[in-house]
């Protein structure tokens, strides 16, 4: 699954929202989470990608592109 497919499905999972309301410009901050959800969100991204996900530099992720690229780059 291409990761910007995995990202929406589990936004979209935890958040029990649309994956088309989820595109590649959708910032981070206008996604209805907390804190609890982005902890959840990390980790089963990290799950489904086998990648580490560092939070400090998820402060840094301003979009859902953004966050895609990020995953690829550790890969």
């Amino acid at each position: 699954m291409a990761t910007l497919e995995t990202v929406k499905s589990v936004i979209a999972r935890i958040t029990h929202c649309n994956e088309d309301d989820i595109q590649p410009e959708t910032l981070l901050k206008d996604i209805k989470a907390d804190s609890l959800h982005w902890v959840q969100i990390i980790v089963g991204i990290e799950s489904d990608t086998d990648v580490e996900i560092d939070f400090d530099e998820m402060k840094e992720i301003a979009s859902i592109d953004d966050f895609v690229k990020y995953i690829d780059d550790l890969k």
